[in-house]
């Protein structure tokens, strides 16, 4: 009986699609777990997971061509979408995430065409290190970035509209709005697309001394706004309060408003005289 082993290539083709396929179950388990906070937003998980993968990918199907190079980005982009979608997360989190998953993967795919063109590829026992270190370095680089805090930064927000009515006609519905319609409001991509909840009520009431404007979206979000300044007809600011996880379960898991990448804390509504 003859017996004839694979050859270096058959052998070094298996072993990419195997560390990708095992860079796949990492990316579904540390996406599900309650451990992987900040670090999602990392250049591990953002960046060199898919280039990474994507570069196994193209040399376990050994795409060697511009059009085979985006067959990497899109396998990622289903499976990875799948992946996170089952782990209960909403479709803004796919929607943010992509687009760098993608460019990462197209650049990957791109990177080994190059390099395969030009005969810069070694012997087959070099390839299976260089696969190895591919499905490593991510992991890697996520496990270091836990071990650095988040640099903050602060920043505010503003936009303005105009109301042609008076401050008195205005204010009543800044301090208090009862049940608001599921299709009130102008359409928009977070609300009508990705699926966040439209703001359905929103009322004041008295505890332990305080003023808190209770919000609720949708059912199920609820939040408070405790109240720190109001000059009736002029201004109302608040401080955020966020009793429990209804924002981020209906949202983005990974992305608490008091959390390690985000805190929201504070708001205010002015009512101005127009300018002429």
């Amino acid at each position: 009986m003859n017996f004839s082993p694979p050859d270096d290539g058959e052998s070094q083709t298996g072993l990419s699609f195997l560390l990708a396929l095992l860079m796949l179950a990492s990316l579904g388990v540390l996406t599900n777990s309650s451990q992987f906070g900040g670090e999602f937003a990392g250049i591990g998980a953002l960046f060199a997971m898919p280039f990474c993968f994507g570069a196994l990918i193209t040399l376990s199907t050994k795409s060697y061509s511009p059009l085979g190079c985006l067959v990497a980005p899109v396998v990622l982009g289903v499976i990875s979408s799948a992946l996170i979608m089952l782990g209960a997360e909403g479709l803004i989190c796919v929607v943010m995430v992509m687009p760098l998953w993608f460019v990462a993967g197209i650049g990957a795919g791109l990177a080994t065409l190059y390099l395969t063109r030009k005969g810069r590829r070694d012997r087959a026992g070099d390839d299976r290190l260089r696969s190895v270190g591919l499905a490593v370095l991510p992991l890697v680089l996520i496990g270091t970035e836990a071990w650095f805090p988040p640099e903050w930064e602060t920043r505010d927000v503003s936009r303005s509209v105009i109301v042609d009515a008076a401050p008195d006609t205005i204010w009543p519905s800044l301090i208090s709005i009862r049940n608001i319609g599921p299709h009130e409001g102008e359409a928009n991509l977070a609300q009508d697309w990705l699926g966040i909840p439209r703001p359905s009520d929103a009322r004041l009431v008295e505890r332990h001394g305080e003023t808190v404007r209770k919000a609720r979206w949708g059912e199920d979000i609820r939040f408070e706004e405790i109240l720190t300044e109001v000059r009736r007809g002029h201004s109302m600011a608040w401080r955020f309060s966020f009793p429990d996880a209804s924002l981020q379960d209906h949202t983005d898991r990974h992305i608490s408003p008091d959390g390690p990448m985000l805190k929201i804390e504070r708001g205010r509504y002015d009512i101005e005289p127009p300018v002429d």
